[in-house]
């Protein structure tokens, strides 16, 4: 499996779904994107940047991994999951350049995401009152991310902590590689960034029925949308936004995953004897 971290987050704050998708017999390899968490930082960051990261990780694992490989990412690593499962356009430079989809993967699973073209991605912000005026607010983001491309946005600015913490229970989020602060240039990307509605592998959302931002109804209107040959949502009954930081959350979607890559047919083998359903 290649794992792909949130917002400016890393691996390290992940160990505890990739212990839990350990324990179920997946090898892993989580992605730290560039200029999140611990990596050096870079102002200059840009949408396209983390696209080409996933790409290259996918090409290293064919490489040097035997057997099949599945995409996971969550939150704005499940955006760019659904991204690479359909392809699209992203902003490059001055002009919008076209990415194909991973061709290569045997199935993607994304926990939280919409796609970004729609108000979904705007009614998780702070500036949901201005949906109605999308065109206008990404034409200014991208005007002012043209001048001030690396100007640092504060989470708290443009997320509710709140949204993003509610329903947290006992959660095991260290807080060494990870920053709050979010490069103009990368935010205006996501406004701008188009991805096509369909896929041709077996994509499954997830998600939990307390998630204050990634709210359930915005999940169902996401699937909906995608066409491919098997999709499914499966929410969780709790874990809130972070429910991959909990042990609990993160065992239920770590044993999720490996039902339907048993049912695809994948190649697995779990270290331990799996419960009933």
């Amino acid at each position: 499996m290649l794992f792909l971290p949130g917002t400016m987050l890393c691996p390290l704050q992940y160990r505890c779904v990739l212990q839990a998708l350990y324990e179920q017999g997946f090898s892993v390899a989580a992605l730290h994107f560039s200029a999140h968490g611990a990596s050096r930082h870079v102002w200059r960051l840009r949408l396209h940047d983390l696209l080409q990261d996933a790409q290259a990780a996918s090409r290293w694992l064919h490489a040097h991994a035997g057997g099949p490989i599945v995409l996971c990412g969550h939150s704005q690593g499940g955006i760019l999951t659904l991204a690479l499962a359909c392809g699209g356009s992203c902003p490059q430079g001055e002009a919008s350049v076209a990415f194909a989809p991973l061709s290569d993967m045997a199935a993607f699973f994304a926990v939280c995401a919409v796609f970004p073209q729609h108000d979904e991605l705007l009614s998780l912000t702070r500036f949901a009152p201005f949906a109605g005026q999308r065109a206008r607010l990404a034409q200014a983001a991208r005007a002012l991310a043209h001048r001030l491309p690396g100007l640092p946005v504060p989470l708290p600015c443009y997320l509710s902590p709140y949204r993003l913490l509610a329903g947290m229970q006992r959660p095991d989020l260290p807080l060494a590689g990870r920053r709050l602060s979010y490069p103009l240039a990368l935010l205006s990307d996501l406004l701008a960034l188009r991805i096509r509605e369909s896929t041709t592998h077996p994509f499954f959302l997830l998600g939990a029925r307390d998630d204050a931002l990634f709210r359930p109804a915005l999940l169902e209107r996401t699937l909906e949308r995608l066409a491919a040959p098997r999709k499914e949502l499966y929410l969780l009954p709790s874990g809130g936004h972070m429910l991959l930081m909990q042990r609990e959350s993160a065992q239920a979607c770590a044993a999720f995953l490996d039902r339907r890559c048993r049912e695809l047919g994948l190649p697995h083998h779990a270290l331990h004897p799996l419960a009933k359903e």
